[in-house]
């Protein structure tokens, strides 16, 4: 099969998986969340901040080295599997013994528990961190995604009977165990690639002037995008973090579930194409703009209808997260776009640059945050905003600068996006001053006419595009529907 066809096929399942986890995480984590209330999502917030750190280092960077580095073998895989299980092993215990300190510095004593049952999941992880990077090389994810969707399910459903049950936070922690213990049980079962007791230490110092830089830049990022809970749960208590953090969450669903879902499946694509930059750059335009066509009008229409949204999904104990909804949805929206930001260095090779990016980044936030928390949880969300505002041009156009790229480019790409989605800020806040309607009338009248004139504008800007889009669809509807049959 060529690349092109590989990439297609692991789009359209990769798009498949996003679109089912979509669904399911908003519809089962709000239903979660009305159950449980804003506390106990602080308290997982600030359990998954060291859990989730943690996992950078069980990985290393070796996983975005197997994608990359087109030349390893089997054998060599092995010896990266294995040095993951001892490195997880280790942090596991160190959590493990640092988990009183972390209650006390929270004064949550709940939290020694949570840590320690939770951090079981980063040794169950690194038992699967090289085949799943084993498929994604191959493009393989068709695979990928039948684990994740059955994982995903049982987790829920776990979650959902212990919430019905009144076991408060430790419903969440069994859903991501069990998550976790169905995802490395299927893995094992369905891989075609088993760990030989084989370990070379030449192996792991030949990927680590690649893994060693995405590491550093994954670290970096990692608390760029964490520190505002850290110091929120410090500072104003797990249940303010709860509110944020679920916030973010939903801000945070459909960037993951588009901008990431691209960058699993081009950077694997990328890097196999990386010398042909006009190549790599024509496939990049093209790109954003499918993703900002979504993510633009999605992102900024969830802050228009934040306060519907919430009062409506969540109730009214979570009415504290309307502004900061609102605000972070923006970010969002700039995200989607940067997001892939990534997917360029590393195709590259370029983790250094992605490396001094991430540390302006987090000198940035972190100050930014620490002026924001002074004036509580909506403090953080508007550092967060302006903090993004600030350090669009000089990241951005670092990256797309590798491309041969300029910002006028992306701009000119984007313009329809841009246009369309400022006319249905204004046809939703007009109609927001003559709205006088129950809640869930005005909610689905907001969307309704913002949708109608966002699809409106931009069809009369971008009709050609529109008409391939749709031209697309109906082949690929048709090409699964001959292989059904």
């Amino acid at each position: 099969m060529s690349l092109k066809k590989k990439v297609k096929k692991s789009l359209f399942w990769t798009f498949s998986d996003q679109i089912v986890v979509q669904f399911a995480n908003l519809f089962f984590g709000l239903f979660i969340a009305r159950l449980l209330g804003p506390e106990s999502f602080g308290i997982i917030g600030v359990v998954l901040m060291f859990t989730n750190f943690a996992q950078l280092f069980v990985d290393m960077g070796f996983g975005a080295a197997i994608v990359q580095n087109q030349q390893l073998t089997s054998r060599q895989y092995a010896s990266v599997f294995w040095l993951n299980c001892v490195i997880a092993s280790f942090i596991y215990l160190l959590l493990y013994f640092l988990s009183d300190f972390v209650a006390l510095f929270f004064n949550q004593p709940i939290l020694s528990s949570v840590i320690k049952v939770s951090s079981l999941s980063i040794i169950l992880n690194a038992t699967s961190i090289v085949q799943f990077n084993v498929l994604i090389k191959s493009l393989n994810f068709k695979k990928k995604v039948i684990i994740n969707w059955v994982s995903l399910f049982f987790g829920y459903a776990t979650a959902i009977v212990m919430a019905l049950n009144n076991y408060g936070v430790w419903a969440i922690v069994a859903m991501y165990l069990v998550n976790s213990i169905v995802q490395v049980f299927m893995v094992w079962v369905g891989s075609k690639w088993y760990p030989a007791l084989h370990f070379e230490m030449a192996v792991i110092r030949s990927i680590w002037h690649f893994g060693l830089p995405a590491f550093g830049d994954n670290v970096l990022n990692y608390w760029s995008r964490n520190f505002d809970n850290f110091i929120i749960g410090k500072c104003l208590g797990t249940t303010q973090l709860g509110i944020y953090s679920r916030a973010y969450s939903l801000m945070l669903l459909p960037v993951k579930n588009l901008s990431s879902v691209v960058s699993k499946v081009f950077f694997p694509a990328f890097s196999q194409r990386q010398e042909d930059l006009t190549l790599l750059a024509d496939n990049y335009l093209k790109l954003i703009k499918y993703i900002a066509v979504l993510t633009f009008p999605l992102l900024i229409g969830l802050s228009l209808v934040s306060n519907e949204f919430v009062l409506l999904f969540l109730g009214e104990h979570w009415k504290a997260m309307i502004p900061v909804l609102s605000l972070l949805s923006i970010v969002g929206a700039l995200q989607s776009i940067v997001t892939l930001n990534g997917v360029i260095y590393y195709s590259l090779g370029k983790t250094k640059i992605a490396f001094r990016i991430s540390l302006l980044v987090n000198v940035v936030l972190i100050v930014s945050f620490f002026v924001g928390v002074q004036f509580g949880i909506k403090g953080v969300a508007w550092s967060y905003l302006l903090a993004n505002i600030l350090l669009f041009y000089p990241v951005y156009t670092t990256a797309i600068g590798l491309l041969n790229l300029k910002i006028s480019r992306i701009f000119t790409t984007l313009k329809s996006v841009i246009v369309a989605t400022l006319a249905m800020v204004v046809g939703v806040c007009v109609l927001g001053l003559f709205l006088e309607v129950k809640l869930f009338y005005a909610f689905i009248l907001k969307v309704s006419i913002g949708l109608f004139i966002y699809m409106w504008v931009f069809y009369q800007l971008e009709t050609q595009f529109v008409q391939i889009i749709l031209g697309q669809i109906r082949k690929q509807i048709k090409r699964v529907r001959n292989e059904n049959h």
